[in-house]
């Protein structure tokens, strides 16, 4: 397979024909969803940044809902958008988005020194684990421990080595959640928000209370499957454990998954998000931070890692899952895959695409183009898929 050159600092490419119709704060968004935004993106960004209908409220809304504040507080630093340009127009009250690259940038250093002690211990009790998303993105894609927020420790653990993995966790001052009996336990996702009757993969959490302000709780969650039972889909830690790969995570020497399955896992993420049920008229529940982490993993991939990668796709049965989102990370990244992995991995009916589930188990499909509809306006029920 030929392999499409890419650039994961510059992953954006032809995003101006997906977002020419966009309100401005939006395209602003897209725009600075990248790490290294290429001078013709500053100079369009400066020029969104000047016109009197951008909606100011909106851009800080936004920006917050797609975990993307951090990142626009370094380019703010950066590229000294704190002062006037040459067209006069500076970014309005930058000390809010400076000030979210800072208290992340700390919140996450307090993570990583106590995520850190966590996979030391794990180590040295000989429990075999791999660091999933998150802390396992900051050195290989991001290095700076401050764009990418972060809310949790996730790691993948065979089902058998949870006892071992729990002795760790309660020695370094962890309790689990929900019923410590049971082998499913509640679920908890990076959202922070908790299910126990979620139909998501055997999962656990472990809570430590904070030690500021920035951070209530500590959460480690465990996870055993990289899908969820709703995919019907199953790709077991046991499995990718066995493919990992030496790594320095938290400022500590341990694992993650091997290249194929890091972006397959990142897929599920982005396919599970798009596909969960939700109200009629609310917006796509994908954080556009997440769709740049596969961007990011993406672009760094050689022929052979897509090979790698295509082969465990078909292997696992998870084509569909795989090209759902990849198809939509080249629409706001279009370098990041190469067209012929998609042509590989395309279903013969790719209508799903437009498809989501209600929460009263209704098909709808949706009456807003992407990347249009990841900035739908929050509506209630009943209210339809308006326009942003």
């Amino acid at each position: 397979m030929k392999s499409t050159t890419n650039d994961p600092a510059h992953p954006g490419g032809g995003l101006a024909a997906a977002a020419a119709d966009l309100p401005p704060h939006a395209r602003l968004l897209l725009l600075l969803a990248v790490p290294a935004p290429d001078p013709a993106r500053r100079a369009e960004a400066r020029a969104l940044l000047g016109r009197p209908d951008l909606d100011r409220g909106a851009l800080l809304r936004e920006a917050a809902r797609h975990r993307l504040m951090p990142l626009l507080g370094r380019h703010v630093d950066r590229y000294g958008w704190e002062r006037d340009g040459d067209d006069g127009t500076a970014v309005f009250e930058p000390w809010l988005f400076t000030n979210s690259l800072l208290g992340n940038r700390s919140r996450n250093l307090v993570l990583s020194d106590e995520f850190g002690r966590v996979l030391r211990e794990l180590a040295s009790d000989g429990v075999p684990h791999a660091v999933r998303r998150g802390f396992a993105l900051v050195n290989s894609v991001y290095h700076d421990p401050g764009v990418r927020v972060i809310g949790d420790l996730d790691l993948f653990l065979a089902p058998a080595d949870v006892p071992g993995a729990q002795r760790v966790l309660e020695r370094l001052g962890y309790a689990r959640e929900g019923n410590p009996e049971s082998t499913d336990g509640a679920n908890h996702t990076e959202s922070g928000e908790h299910s126990a009757d979620s139909a998501g993969p055997l999962q656990l959490t472990f809570l430590k209370p904070g030690s500021r302000p920035s951070v209530p709780e500590f959460h480690v969650d465990v996870y055993h499957d990289v899908f969820e039972r709703r995919t019907g889909l199953s790709l077991p830690a046991a499995t990718v454990l066995a493919r990992r790969t030496p790594e320095s995570v938290c400022g500590t020497e341990t694992s993650v998954l091997g290249r194929a399955d890091g972006l397959l896992d990142l897929c599920t993420l982005l396919y599970e998000k798009a596909t969960a049920p939700r109200r009629t008229g609310a917006p796509l529940g994908l954080p556009i931070g997440k769709i740049l982490d596969a961007a990011l993993v993406a672009g760094r991939f050689t022929a052979t890692a897509w090979r790698e990668f295509t082969d465990l796709v078909q292997d696992a049965g998870a084509s569909h899952v795989a090209y759902h989102a990849l198809h939509f990370t080249s629409v706001l990244y279009p370098t990041a895959v190469p067209a012929e992995v998609l042509r590989a991995l395309r279903p013969g009916d790719v209508d799903y695409l437009e498809e989501y589930m209600s929460t009263e188990g209704r098909e709808r499909r949706w009456s807003v183009a992407f990347p249009a509809r990841l900035f739908v306006p929050d509506a209630g029920p009943g209210d339809g898929d308006a326009a942003p």
